[in-house]
């Protein structure tokens, strides 16, 4: 039987290796897409937040061409608002502390996180996308 048509468009699998401990917070990384894996194909990282007191720190960064959503969900359909943890996100100089599932958006050139998850007690569900098909391109910032 021949290949179906569109089934490169479907990941299954974390293509190559996931991130190396110590590069990112310790997620459990399920996806990862860019235009290198996928013509075409904007960036998404996917990952699941185990329970534990903190599993890490996204340090604090710009992304000077594209805009970014940042979303952190609780996967208990009956609760589903509740996180169950507290996530710390800086935008600028502004803190945030936020309980609840949630969805941020960031403009391009707004200097944002960290981003800090603690206190998991359920695991929780965490994507982020960057509107590129271009190079991902950061710059990091000290706080």
């Amino acid at each position: 039987m021949s290949e179906l048509k569109y089934a490169r468009y479907i990941m299954t699998d974390y293509p190559g290796e996931p991130p190396k401990e110590g590069t990112c917070p310790s997620f459990n990384h399920l996806f990862e897409l860019n235009n290198s894996i996928i013509e075409g194909a904007f960036h998404i990282h996917c990952a699941w937040i185990s329970p534990g007191p903190n599993p890490g720190v996204y340090e604090a960064h710009v992304h000077p061409e594209d805009d970014e959503l940042i979303d952190i969900i609780r996967t208990n359909p009956d609760a589903p608002r509740d996180l169950r943890a507290e996530a710390e996100l800086w935008m600028d100089d502004e803190k945030y502390i936020i309980r609840k599932s949630f969805l941020a958006f960031i403009p391009k050139e707004l200097q944002h996180c960290p981003l800090t998850v603690r206190d998991v007690k359920r695991p929780i569900f965490h994507f982020d996308i960057q509107n590129t098909t271009g190079k991902l391109e950061f710059e990091w910032v000290d706080r």
